[in-house]
């Protein structure tokens, strides 16, 4: 997050890039891995460059968890199911051992209750930052009703909420490491349901009841910032009308390398980057 800033949302939010290949996220990220100059956080130093990790033709098998269930009984679509099946059998077909695994116990709506919490009192640092700087006072038109909603939602919060969402965060990366124990890697569904469509996420609305729709949503996602994880999502499948499905990888604390050592394993056995995408 440097050098500017320590952190981002409760040590949730880090910079990274979105690219076409694997290639190009190593590639950015030996450019911006690594510590920063009093930085809070960092990830243990990598013996090596991404890059050249990429490009090594095999390794030893992987020993790979797949979490096919999401947490409070949360729907997961049959498209998302299916595509991290054919991810899983890719997996087998290289070489590699994909055993189905529980889910980690923790407390889900604890954990959403959690991130609205840390999302709501940024909202009011942002929008407290941005009217100092333009010198004047909020103006109705200014947010979108589910921020204005998270801004009074984040005056209303107290300093022991907050701490208790920041512990409920890191009381997720135990968790999630624990039931990591014995695998290199977990496989998930990216999303629980296929890509929404435009205005589907729109911001409208009350706070809460937007952080529900997203975490019903994203299941799988954000429970990973919170944990401080690495992960990786890989377009490896399509429905009929062109939309890309993607299944997530993800590693131990420090382990990008083995993140994208099978990312880019996948990406030559089921090439992505020079399909299209259809738009209905």
């Amino acid at each position: 997050m440097g050098p500017a800033r320590g952190e981002g949302w409760g040590g949730m939010a880090c910079e990274g890039v979105l690219s076409r290949s694997v290639r190009d996220t190593a590639a950015a990220l030996d450019g911006i891995g690594g510590y920063a100059p009093g930085a809070p956080y960092a990830a243990p130093p990598q013996p090596g460059s991404y890059l050249d990790s990429v490009r090594e033709q095999r390794r030893e098998p992987l020993r790979i968890a797949l979490w096919r269930q999401a947490w409070n009984g949360i729907a997961i679509a049959p498209e998302c199911l299916a595509a991290v099946d054919r991810t899983a059998r890719l997996c087998r077909e290289l070489g590699h051992e994909v055993i189905d695994a529980p889910l980690p116990e923790l407390d889900y709506a604890g954990f959403v209750r959690a991130h609205g919490t840390v999302l709501a009192t940024n909202i009011v640092l942002a929008v407290q930052a941005r009217l100092t700087l333009r010198g004047r006072d909020l103006r109705d038109d200014d947010l979108e009703p589910v921020i204005r909603d998270g801004l009074s939602v984040g005056r209303g919060l107290s300093a022991t909420q907050y701490v208790d969402s920041i512990n409920r965060f890191h009381a997720i990366g135990r968790a999630i490491e624990s039931a990591m124990t014995g695998f290199d890697l977990v496989l998930t569904p990216t999303l629980a349901q296929l890509p929404a469509k435009l205005g589907e996420l729109a911001l409208e609305g009350e706070f809460w009841a937007f952080r529900e729709k997203v975490s019903r949503y994203a299941t799988f996602l954000a429970v990973i910032n919170a944990s401080g994880q690495p992960a990786a999502s890989l377009p490896l499948d399509w429905t009929e009308t062109g939309v890309p499905v993607a299944s997530q990888l993800i590693g131990h604390f420090g382990r990008e390398d083995q993140i994208l050592r099978l990312a880019a394993e996948l990406e030559r056995a089921a090439p992505w980057g020079t399909r299209p995408i259809l738009l209905p």
